[in-house]
């Protein structure tokens, strides 16, 4: 009898010490999102291509678009079934404070000034500025010096704002307009602006949803930049994320996306 109660108890830890470790093990494999079983993603709009959809207070019903998707993907990989989408202006991404988000896709270059107080995944994309005249400019620039005695515009925070500043210098001072691109879209097509200097993807994106408004998309300057995911600085979770979009690169999908999403291959390439 002795024995038998033995043997029982025996199991029963065995069962228990299972039990603990089965499920240390399932934490361990669980990225360390915000919220257990949610990948939470922030976003910015207007980002067409990259984020379409209708955004309903802080986040956005049926997003679909190049990073849209891409978040959805990477949820995938790392196992996670529930995405949650947090409305992030572009504006406050670059602050030290603590973000209610794992990370945002929000067309980010990544930039040692800005790794100073956030953190960046591994790059998802490799970008380029996209040059977008107003309607009825001649004659239209075909080369980066032409740019220079144009009445120029940007986004304000951004590199496109970054390159005209410290590198283009051209002859008339720059307008620079909020922390969206809303007021830039709508300079160039007032005709305040000659040309808006902006990452190609989202110029070509909104020249294309807003046919006839625009000059078109003339080119596109090599800068050498590349986007990465905004994150805490010393998030917990980038280890976890830039393996998922490693894998998302490494079998095509990244590629696939951008084929589907972002058609801005054919615009010219001019050398800084």
């Amino acid at each position: 009898m002795n024995r038998i109660v033995l043997a029982a108890g025996l199991a029963a830890m065995l069962a228990v010490c299972a039990t603990a470790v089965g499920a240390s093990a399932r934490n361990a494999a669980s990225p360390p999102t915000k919220e257990a079983g949610k990948l939470i993603v922030g976003f910015d709009l207007p980002a067409p291509g990259f984020w379409n959809g209708r955004a309903t207070g802080t986040t956005i019903k049926n997003p679909t678009g190049f990073e849209a998707q891409l978040a959805r993907e990477i949820a995938k990989t790392l196992g996670i079934s529930t995405v949650e989408y947090l409305r992030a202006p572009f504006g406050g991404l670059f602050s030290p404070s603590p973000k209610k988000y794992d990370f945002a896709f929000e067309e980010v270059t990544i930039t040692a000034a800005r790794a100073k107080v956030v953190g960046f995944s591994t790059p998802y994309f490799d970008a380029t500025q996209g040059v977008l005249i107003r309607k009825g400019l001649s004659p239209k620039p075909t080369k980066v010096s032409d740019l220079k005695s144009l009445q120029l515009c940007a986004q304000a925070t951004t590199t496109g704002l970054a390159y005209i500043q410290h590198k283009l210098r051209p002859a008339k001072k720059a307008l620079v307009y909020s922390a969206s691109s809303t007021a830039a879209f709508d300079a160039v097509e007032a005709r305040r602006c000659d040309a808006l200097i902006l990452d190609t993807p989202i110029v070509v994106s909104q020249s294309e949803k807003k046919k006839g408004a625009y000059g078109g998309v003339v080119g596109q300057i090599v800068t050498n930049e590349f986007y990465g995911a905004v994150l805490e600085k010393g998030s917990k979770f980038k280890p976890a994320l830039d393996q998922a979009i490693g894998t998302l690169r490494a079998n095509g999908t990244i590629r696939r996306l951008q084929e589907k999403w972002l058609p801005f291959s054919r615009v010219p390439i001019w050398k800084s």
